[in-house]
């Protein structure tokens, strides 16, 4: 089968078009709200460290709570749960939103952005889960469930690639967004960017959860999730260190860009910032689509391992740039193995979490994911205030995806030592067109 064979197969299959389309507008927030808090908090504070404690304090809320919105959906249906907390997370970021442009002390930020942290939406999550049961053993379709993993991360990068860009948009026009509000056009920009991410996320969570495919994650009969459910499952902590390193480098990456671009780019710097977070997202996305339209003989724990490593050498390559430009290219190209190692570990978690927690087994991976960013995100928010720069945040970034990578290659960790099972094998065993 070719590549656009496999991706026409994938669209045709029931209620995937809605996944696909839908699950970019529900998300295109999450490509606005980093990158936008981090502008709008130091430009009412002053320091990129105060921002990066707002932005963790969403994303450590969020991580301690997934797991439990992912349990809730997997026990009442993620079309009856989704939309409520859909709802909740934009009520709570609009009032974040009113306490930053008032001024109000950093800690209320804090409690602010933890609530509305802790009503995210687990779309992500549902959408893993929907898509490993519209292409589960007896749907006929097994053979594009890389494919769909695939899809799936290269449009989570769309909404990197669409969110930064719209942010940017956003700073163009925000000197007459400022004279209509009468604030200054530093704050207007990214207060606008926060309104449209809110609407995005209530209303598109509201009208995906409508879906043919999301309805039929229907609860499971029998004994409810109790204690640890998923993590109970074998070599599931493993996989989630491994994303831990990831998720702290990425935490880190755009805290890092931004202060690379004020140092290099003067008043230009909240544009050139977005710019450069949405080249990243684009290269990923462009490889996301190549590595979905093949099929891979190399094991899935290996094909991780090699991976990440690419991904800790183009980091170490970002604190080499000597400007935006050349930064701008080195991301582009950096930025290919990221949806590939993404769709790599959505394929490992597809093959480990039980059908009866699947919801709740990937807002585990969430819960890592934000968690680690979080810290990466505070952590690098010191080290680019500090006398290292915007270099020392890359050289973060770099270290933390070396050490996944080193998890990932150790023997018995991910693997068995000498007998590969299901867990490692490639997803399908089709010859590379």
């Amino acid at each position: 089968m070719t590549g656009g064979a496999r991706y026409a197969r994938l669209w045709r299959v029931p209620g995937a078009p809605l996944l696909l389309v839908g699950g970019v507008v529900a998300r295109l927030g999450q490509g606005v709200t980093v990158l936008a808090w981090i502008l709008l908090v130091r430009e009412t504070t002053g320091s990129f460290a105060d921002a990066a404690l707002v932005g963790a304090s969403v994303s450590l809320a969020t991580a301690v709570t997934a797991p439990i919105g992912g349990r809730l959906a997997d026990r009442f249906g993620a079309h009856r749960v989704l939309p409520l907390y859909g709802a909740a997370y934009a009520t709570a970021q609009l009032l974040l939103l009113a306490a930053t442009l008032t001024r109000q002390p950093v800690p209320l930020l804090c409690v602010l952005a933890a609530l509305s942290g802790a009503v995210f939406p687990a779309i992500s999550p549902a959408l893993r889960a929907a898509w490993t049961v519209l292409t589960g053993e007896g749907t006929g379709r097994e053979d594009v469930r890389s494919t769909a993993m695939a899809a799936e991360s290269t449009l989570f990068e769309l909404v990197f690639v669409v969110g930064p860009l719209l942010l940017s948009a956003a700073m163009l026009v925000a000197d007459p967004l400022a004279a209509l509000t009468g604030s200054r056009s530093g704050i207007a920009g990214p207060a606008a960017a926060i309104v449209l991410a809110a609407v995005c996320a209530g209303g598109g969570t509201a009208v995906l959860a409508r879906g043919r495919a999301l309805r039929q994650l229907r609860p499971h009969a029998g004994t409810p999730t109790r204690g640890l459910g998923p993590l109970r499952s074998p070599r599931m902590p493993a996989l989630l260190l491994c994303a831990a390193g990831v998720a702290f480098s990425f935490g880190a990456s755009p805290v890092a860009v931004a202060a690379f671009a004020t140092e290099h780019d003067g008043d230009r710097a909240e544009a050139v910032t977005g710019v450069l977070i949405a080249v990243w997202s684009l290269g990923s996305a462009a490889a996301g689509l190549w590595y979905g339209a093949r099929t891979w003989q190399t094991p899935l724990t290996r094909q991780l391992t090699w991976l990440l490593a690419g991904l800790s050498v183009g980091y170490a390559a970002w604190a080499l740039s000597p400007n935006s430009t050349v930064l701008g290219g080195v991301l582009l190209l950096s930025g290919a193995v990221i949806a590939p190692a993404m769709t790599v570990q959505a394929g490992l978690m597809a093959r480990i979490a039980p059908a009866s927690m699947l919801t709740e087994a990937y807002t585990w991976l969430t819960t890592v994911n934000l968690s680690l960013a979080a810290l990466g995100s505070a952590v690098t928010g010191a080290i680019v205030d500090g006398p290292a720069g915007a270099a020392g945040g890359f050289l973060a970034c770099a270290g933390a995806a070396a050490a996944a990578a080193v998890l990932a290659a150790w023997p018995g960790v991910l693997a068995p030592r000498r007998v590969r099972d299901v867990v490692d094998q490639p997803a399908d065993p089709v010859q590379v067109p």
